[in-house]
């Protein structure tokens, strides 16, 4: 998989072989957030309450790059 490289900002979803994986799970499929901060390759992702809230309760979530997507500002999701 080809990994995007990601700006604060930019608004994510999955990619579309990590809800295939995790069998086409609503919530997953459903989730998407803007980047808040990058760490390599672990990108830090403000769901919103859209995605399952982090053990501390917080919106924020840090995933590997490589299962997100770029949402495009026409709601078009971009995927590798």
């Amino acid at each position: 998989m080809k990994t995007l490289k990601f700006n604060v900002g930019d608004r994510v979803a999955f990619a579309r072989h990590v809800v295939k994986r995790l069998g086409h799970d609503k919530p997953t499929a459903d989730a998407r957030g803007h980047v808040v901060a990058i760490d390599g390759p672990v990108v830090a992702v403000d769901f919103a309450g859209t995605w399952t809230p982090h053990e501390d309760g917080s919106n924020v979530r840090h995933v590997p790059g490589a299962n997100l997507t770029k949402v495009m500002a026409n709601g078009v999701i971009y995927d590798h």
